[in-house]
């Protein structure tokens, strides 16, 4: 099968580069607006504990300098302030986020001398009545709608609203922050750090949906090609399967199906299979607290065998760490066997030993991968050693609990 054209498919592809999940979305709420307006109220607080001070409300202010023109006077926001949520209209309308000057001048409502609007928006469509929420305060004031793209804000309302991004506040908020972070706390610089990280996931999705658009025309190119790749990939699957059941199963170990489309396969000591070492199968109470987990995939993309040796049930898994801390004194890793790290003894599973075969496939691949299993793992008496340090640390047990 000529592979040249999926080499130029694969240059072709949108570079997509990996990036890790903050802990805004891990939770749930990475497009939620009242989540997001909940932190941007926190952080704009400078009196709240993040410790960063004026950041947030600095950086806003330099946005709002560049986007007002005119219209701003930057010295008006040198007071203190407050930062209120869901601020109800006469209308029972909600503003997101009002910032307003704490004045000392009058006990009266709405008595400070400037103020702050945000309308924030995350998904939703800008519909809401801007003069409603304009009208509600009387003093000096000036609206933003933040969001994640841009929005087009109605002729009416110029002068009193502009639209500001929210990747410029992040960016506007890092370019500043050197100034505060010495002053601020180190767990919140930590979610800080999600924060920008989520907001910066907004500006990502659609990057990759421009990307997605691109790769689909180039599918829609090669669709022959690809149907035909993966159906050989399938195959090969299936192939592979095919070789390594009865390797197994001849030397006593069972597949946990016959099903030959499965990545990943575990296979258990059965006894009722005769090639069972004598061992083995006088220990079959022991060797079955064993499977093996192979990855059958993975031998088709770099021709490695990789499995592993595993205790399994909770049971069981609690002996794995004296194990392998036996195991280290004996004669049992080498080269392509080694101690497994997958698992642990308070979980359904532990890894004791970890087995990587590379398969050259010299002299045919199904011939070499039988040769190389059985060399490696069932001539040699790596199985043996493990199960009997096994039984030996159980038995141990047992003896020690009867003598209390």
């Amino acid at each position: 099968m000529d592979l040249k054209w999926l080499n130029e498919l694969i240059q072709e592809l949108p570079k997509t580069s990996a990036s890790r999940r903050n802990l805004i979305e891990i939770a749930g709420y990475p497009r939620w607006e009242n989540v997001n307006s909940n932190l941007l109220a926190f952080y704009f607080d400078e009196k709240e504990e993040h410790g960063f001070g004026r950041l947030f409300i600095n950086s806003l202010i330099d946005l709002c300098e560049t986007k007002f023109i005119n219209n701003f006077d930057r010295e008006l926001f040198d007071s203190e302030f407050s930062v209120d949520r869901e601020v109800v209209t006469s209308n029972g309308r909600r503003i997101d986020i009002v910032i307003n000057e704490d004045s000392e001048d009058s006990n009266e409502e709405d008595s400070a001398s400037w103020s702050i609007i945000i309308e924030n928006k995350i998904d939703a469509k800008l519909y809401n009545k801007l003069n409603d929420y304009w009208n509600l305060i009387n003093n000096k004031r000036y609206g933003i709608v933040l969001s994640v793209e841009n929005v087009t804000i109605d002729s009416e309302y110029d002068g009193k609203y502009v639209n500001i991004l929210h990747k410029e506040l992040i960016d506007k908020v890092q370019n500043n922050l050197t100034e505060y972070y010495l002053e601020s706390d180190d767990r919140h610089l930590l979610f800080l750090k999600e924060y920008i990280s989520n907001v910066r996931s907004y500006y990502k999705n659609k990057t990759e949906t421009m990307e997605l658009n691109e790769s689909i025309k180039l599918f829609n190119e090669n669709k022959k090609n690809i149907e035909e790749f993966k159906k050989m990939d399938i195959k090969l699957l299936k192939w592979i399967s095919e070789i390594v059941f009865p390797i197994f199963r001849n030397v006593g170990f069972s597949p946990s199906s016959t099903k030959t489309s499965s990545k990943y396969k575990h296979f258990q000591a059965d006894k009722n299979l005769e090639g069972l070492n004598n061992e083995l199968k006088e220990n079959l109470d022991y060797t079955n607290k064993f499977r093996f987990w192979i990855n059958l995939s993975q031998l088709r993309y770099e021709s490695i065998f990789i499995a592993s040796f595993e205790l399994y049930g909770k049971e069981n898994t609690r002996y794995g760490d004296r194990l392998k801390s036996v195991l280290q004194t004996k004669n049992v890793f080498t080269d392509f066997i080694k101690e497994g790290t997958n698992g642990s003894s308070n979980s359904g599973y532990q890894h004791i030993l970890k087995i990587d075969l590379p398969i050259k496939g010299e002299n045919g691949f199904d011939v070499e991968l039988k040769e190389t299993i059985c060399k490696n793992i069932f001539k040699s008496n790596v199985l043996n050693t493990v199960v009997l340090e096994l039984k030996t640390i159980i038995e141990e047990e047992k003896h020690l609990t009867q003598q209390t």
